[in-house]
């Protein structure tokens, strides 16, 4: 039981400081589609890592307080990415919008 505290420790300490972090880089106006895409993809990692967790922590039949806290750090995990994926949309959407062709300009003498 040592070893899952260590961990649900560990990955609380982590989304504690992701949650304060990430809103702030979100927001950040020279974010690349590039960075996007890899903070996007470590933040579902780390949720799917909670959640495989949260499944060990719950066969092995352990106290309720430690499969409810990993599911609750799976949430928060899963938030964030959801939080990435959104602005990795829209980072894409801008993209497109700036390499599609523009239109000729007709110009009347």
């Amino acid at each position: 039981m040592a070893q899952w505290l260590d961990i649900l420790r560990e990955k609380n300490d982590l989304a504690e400081q992701l949650s304060e972090k990430i809103p702030r880089f979100l927001a950040y106006e020279a974010l690349t589609l590039d960075q996007a895409t890899r903070l996007h993809l470590f933040l579902e990692n780390h949720a799917e890592e909670m959640r495989r967790l949260a499944e060990e922590i719950g066969a092995v039949d352990l106290v309720d307080a430690l499969h409810e806290a990993a599911n609750a750090l799976d949430t928060i995990f899963s938030d964030l990415a959801a939080a990435a994926a959104l602005k990795l949309a829209e980072l894409r959407q801008k993209e497109t919008r700036t390499d599609a062709p523009q239109e000729p300009k007709l110009v009347y003498n």
